[in-house]
């Protein structure tokens, strides 16, 4: 889909990604460097040991590197909270957390608080993943509503399309892009968007996902980050609002 189509005459030649001007016809290929299929190291999972169980978003918080995913595919999975790995830039190694928050005992604990936390500073900082490719969140966090966007982009590794094929012993990783607007969640503490057009695979594997908001401020476009896929269907896709996760973020202690 055309970006350039779908914002007309309200957004130039760039977007505003982390203070770096992005072409608009490659801000997909731009945000997709913000997310990774999630990926579990265990046992009993072909020579590689891996399983996958939707997608993640890498953020940055003062500093520190984390992956944000929806709980629901760690704990349904019933995958421990040391599994989950990131694989290095030269495809060469399964780098995993260092830590693990989850939604018991946080302050917005109940039911429907579908996120879980794991932090990579400690490999960030060994230089076994690079610094860039981590969405920095510092300006989006302190806002104290989502702004209403103009168009929304989900990123995340649809199952259709990213099994792992264990026989072969490869992983053909393969993203997909889905663009819409805003809409009213059925859904408690929820927010969501209606993809445009409707979608035409089954998004199983997308829950968390980063879901970016295009906001206008002046006639200049800029990305926020808008929160973390937990449901989705053909015709909606609902999220936890980065704002109801700012309080796991400013909770983490060195």
């Amino acid at each position: 889909m055309d970006i350039k189509t779908i914002l007309g005459s309200r957004i130039a030649t760039a977007v505003n990604v982390n203070s770096l001007l992005v072409p608009a016809n490659s801000l997909a290929t731009h945000l997709q460097r913000f997310t990774d299929p999630a990926l579990f190291n265990s046992d009993g999972m072909g020579k590689f040991g891996l399983s996958k169980s939707g997608s993640l978003a890498r953020v940055k918080h003062q500093n520190r590197f984390y992956a944000l995913t929806s709980f629901h595919q760690v704990s349904k999975p019933s995958y421990n909270f040391d599994q989950l790995c990131i694989v290095s830039s030269d495809r060469k190694m399964l780098l995993t957390s260092h830590r693990a928050t989850f939604p018991t005992g946080s302050e917005d604990q109940n039911d429907d608080f579908d996120i879980v936390l794991f932090e990579f500073t400690d490999v960030v900082n060994a230089g076994k993943l690079p610094r860039s490719g981590w969405y920095d969140v510092t300006s989006d966090i302190v806002r104290e509503s989502t702004p209403e966007p103009l168009i929304v982009c989900c990123i995340g590794y649809p199952g259709y399309r990213n099994n792992i094929d264990f026989e072969a012993e490869i992983y053909p990783i393969s993203p997909n892009a889905v663009w819409g607007h805003q809409a009213k969640s059925g859904i408690t503490g929820r927010l969501s968007f209606e993809p445009n057009p409707e979608i035409d695979f089954p998004p199983d594997g997308m829950s968390g996902a980063p879901v970016f908001g295009i906001a206008l401020d002046s006639l200049n476009c800029s990305i926020f980050l808008a929160g973390i896929l937990t449901n989705a269907s053909n015709k909606r896709f609902n999220f936890i609002p980065l704002l109801r996760i700012k309080a796991m973020l400013a909770a983490q202690r060195a």
